[in-house]
């Protein structure tokens, strides 16, 4: 299973307190359910807001984006489980397609103009504090158990960065101000930018298909999670902030 990327495993690591790890397993794949349902909570708030439009349209339209989240969310764990990530290709296709498939097709819904136009900029940009829980990235490269963890370190921080700060930004494009626009929109390309850094410096240590496969303490414990970040929370969030530079440009003119 090794290719180019050497893969390690550190005897400190071997030492880790292997119930920090499990709690940690335990826990945090939570948050991908828990988004699911604020995303379809907001989603609802704003179709109710349409008052033009029938319930069962309203419903129609929820269920129409709701339900195919879920079921993504499913198959994410459900390929968790297997072999799936061993291929090269799997994560590559499972960061990149879902957003081409959803910036397709969500445009084609016959509310979505009526609907980016009701969405509270901050409801978009504040969801990004869902990308706290990248930091975990951090966890096998500060124990050593990644040889070489640009990517670990480069996705764990600007992850952390972009979530701690989608909060501050959101309040500051509710306050109205126009420059709090300008800068929300820089905001989006730098969590879009983060992206592009990780698939660049992947290429030249522990990338995210290490997380997914390697045999480690802390990356076996936190492989859920990896997975539900790999193939879910990233591409997901990629959708978002596009939605939100759209939304926000669209003010600007």
């Amino acid at each position: 299973m090794q290719d180019d990327l050497t893969l390690v495993r550190s005897t400190r690591a071997h030492g880790a307190p292997a119930s920090g790890w499990w709690l940690a397993s335990s826990l945090l794949p939570a948050v991908f359910p828990l988004l699911v349902a604020a995303i379809g909570l907001g989603l609802w708030l704003d179709l109710t807001s349409l008052t033009a439009i029938s319930t069962p349209e309203r419903l129609a339209t929820w269920l129409m984006i709701i339900v195919p989240l879920a079921l993504w969310l499913v198959a994410v764990w459900a390929l968790s489980r297997t072999r799936v990530y061993a291929h090269p290709l799997a994560i590559p296709l499972g960061v990149l397609l879902p957003p081409v498939i959803g910036m397709v097709l969500l445009p084609r819904l016959p509310l979505f103009p009526q609907l980016l136009l009701v969405t509270p900029p901050a409801w978009l940009i504040g969801s990004m504090v869902v990308r706290v829980v990248g930091g975990i990235f951090l966890i096998p490269a500060a124990s050593g158990e990644l040889n070489r963890p640009f990517f670990n370190w480069s996705a764990g921080l600007l992850d952390i960065l972009i979530g701690v700060t989608a909060l501050p930004v959101a309040a500051w494009v509710s306050s109205g101000s126009p420059m709090a626009v300008s800068v929300a929109i820089g905001w989006n390309a730098l969590g879009l930018f983060d992206f592009a850094v990780a698939i660049v410096l992947a290429r030249f240590g522990s990338g995210p298909r290490d997380m997914l496969l390697q045999q480690t303490p802390a990356v076996t414990a936190l492989r859920h999670t990896s997975a539900g970040i790999v193939t879910f929370g990233v591409p997901l969030a990629i959708i978002i902030h596009i939605l939100s530079v759209l939304q926000l440009v669209n003010q600007t003119t």
